[in-house]
């Protein structure tokens, strides 16, 4: 498998480490600037310090990054735990204090962007390097900076630019004129066509090995384009289809007086395409994990999808870091890169003793939403078996789902003799309610529903969601405020790789270490889909050709087959499976 080489960021923080004494100074004295830009190493080590600012988009609940947080994939056991919640229901802001300042990504973000313009500033004095070099890591600081907007917009919506100035030290925030939505995609878009031009498909180009693993090349550039320009396309920020939310958006203007929010551009849809399909054309040395190893192609199919997560620097990953989190070491609690345990602690069951050890008995505290499990399509027929969910008033009422009777799928009933299709052959038959039965490879390979085995053969235990006799058991109520952690009854096994053992701290912080795929080739398919199928110009054999493509890893058929009543050429024809079909 051919690698496309990046920075390992555990090695990078070391290096920063190695050099306290260039980072003590005042960044902005002149004469020390100079000094550290005039030798490689020191230059190196301020690239490598820019990378110390990535969020931590793979943290469960915790950091800048905290996607699953924001997102509807999960949920959060603890009823008392408040940053969570605030965060879900809009409780924060960029004044934020307490305990939902975690999410508070603001100043870090200026932060790292004004060390980004400092080091583009000042590259050009390495003395060490060649051109190219200078070049390619110019191009490195330019990417980060655009990412680091990125990560700013996504949470905060368009925020202030400051594009190669400084930002002022004595800056009011209340005089800062707030750009708009076009100024800030359009100045991140520009920046990235620039890194593009001087970054390299791979770091071998610029004498950099795999220790430099992490690093970003071209192809995260053209990634991140990409994701930012179906954002850009995409309802939320490209006007509104009328009605109230449109009205409310603009409304919105700046302090200059010019309208945030853009009217609907269809074209959008066209630049998300051609972004997508330029990455999909050039980066021809990815491909999606299709390696599995089972004794059948259904197994084989469950175990390409892990490997995403698994195998380190897949062919699937454009761009990533090693996981960082929070490990248990013998002194408590303290941050260390590499490895996933804190995201392990949240989500495993309460293995009992002897199994493990009661000072690392898990909390099992994030588990999937229903919407997430709802989304998993049905194997033999390829349709989705929830179409939505009925109201309740105002809201959707997730407890009455309205279901595909096509798909296959039963709500109710039980299936007995089941055997577990996945990380289980040592499992013997029982009994399975069939609302888990016959579902896809990603089904099994992300959740285990309750009443099924969990995915080890250390623990051969059938997992239940409450609080009983059983010993496979989430956390007691007396231990924490919530009287029942799963709410929902799936436990979340997405990066639990079969068979581990989590017994003592080094199974924690060293034994599990992966790679965060930031970027990879599934998304940026499916990206172009979307485009494709939105874009004025819809090319729906496009759009189905680069679906099924991801489809079929996970083993389903085509999406014609699993639905041929639709007329996927009109339209109104999609909108039956809209929404639910974006599950990589």
């Amino acid at each position: 498998m051919k690698k496309i080489y990046y920075m390992v960021i555990a090695i990078a923080l070391l290096m920063v480490s190695a050099c306290d004494s260039y980072f003590d100074i005042d960044f902005q004295d002149q004469a020390n600037l100079e000094e550290i830009f005039s030798k490689k190493n020191t230059t190196e080590s301020y690239l490598v310090h820019l990378y110390s600012y990535l969020p931590h988009d793979e943290a469960t609940h915790n950091g800048t990054g905290y996607v699953i947080p924001r997102s509807d994939e999960g949920l959060f056991g603890f009823l008392g735990y408040g940053p969570f919640n605030k965060l879900r229901s809009g409780d924060y802001s960029t004044a934020a204090s307490g305990d939902v300042a975690q999410y508070n990504a603001w100043s870090s973000m200026y932060i790292a962007i004004r060390q980004c313009t400092i080091f583009m500033d000042y590259v050009h004095l390495d003395r060490e390097d060649s051109q190219k070099v200078k070049d390619a890591m110019r191009a490195e600081a330019r990417f980060l900076r655009a990412f680091y907007y990125f990560c700013l917009f996504r949470q905060y919506g368009p925020v202030i630019v400051w594009g190669d100035e400084l930002a002022p030290e004595n800056a009011e925030g209340p005089k800062l004129d707030r750009n708009t939505v076009d100024e800030n995609i359009n100045f991140i878009v520009s920046e990235l066509d620039k890194a593009i031009e001087d970054l390299p498909a791979t770091l071998s180009e610029i004498g950099a090995n795999e220790s430099w693993t992490g690093r970003a090349t071209k192809y995260a550039a053209m990634a991140l384009k990409s994701r930012v320009l179906l954002y850009a396309a995409s309802p939320l920020y490209n006007g509104q289809d009328g009605g109230t939310l449109r009205a409310i958006f603009a409304q919105k203007m700046n302090l200059s007086g010019r309208q945030i929010f853009s009217d609907y551009d269809p074209s959008k849809w066209t630049r998300a395409a051609e972004a997508a399909k330029a990455l999909i054309d050039e980066g021809t040395a990815f491909s999606l994990c299709n390696d599995g190893e089972g004794a059948n192609d259904f197994q084989k199919a469950a175990h390409s999808y892990q490997n995403v997560f698994f195998e380190r620097w897949n062919s699937e990953t454009i761009w990533g870091w090693w996981h960082l989190g929070i490990g248990h070491t013998d002194g408590g609690f303290s941050t260390w890169i590499g490895a996933t345990g804190s995201f392990m602690y949240a989500t495993v069951p309460n293995f009992p003793s002897p199994a493990i050890t009661t000072s690392y008995a898990m909390l099992q505290a994030y588990t999937p939403s229903l919407k997430m499990v709802d989304a998993y399509p049905m194997a033999e027929s390829g349709r989705y078996p929830v179409l939505g969910y009925e109201k309740n008033g105002r809201l959707n009422d997730l407890s009455r789902p309205i279901v595909d009777e096509a798909s296959g799928y039963k709500t109710t009933g039980w299936t007995g003799d089941f055997i577990q299709p996945v990380d289980a052959d040592w499992a013997p038959a029982f009994k399975a309610h069939n609302t888990t039965v016959g579902r896809d490879a990603r089904y099994y390979s992300s959740i285990v529903p309750d009443g099924f085995y969990w995915p080890s053969d250390k623990i051969k235990k059938r997992w239940v969601s409450f609080y009983g006799s059983d010993p496979m058991i989430t956390v007691p109520i007396e231990k924490y405020e919530s009287a029942a952690l799963n709410w929902v009854g799936y436990a979340c096994r997405r990066w639990y790789k079969p068979n581990t053992a989590f017994v003592t701290g080094s199974d924690f912080v060293g034994a599990q270490r992966y790679v965060y795929p930031a970027f990879r080739l599934a998304e940026i398919y499916l990206n172009y889909a979307e485009a494709c199928n939105e874009k004025p110009e819809r090319d729906v054999d496009e759009a189905i050709l680069y679906l099924d493509k991801v489809r079929a890893r996970s083993g389903l058929n085509g999406i014609k087959t699993a639905y041929p009543e639709i007329n996927f050429d009109n339209a109104e024809g999609t909108k039956t499976i809209a929404g639910v079909t974006k599950t990589g």
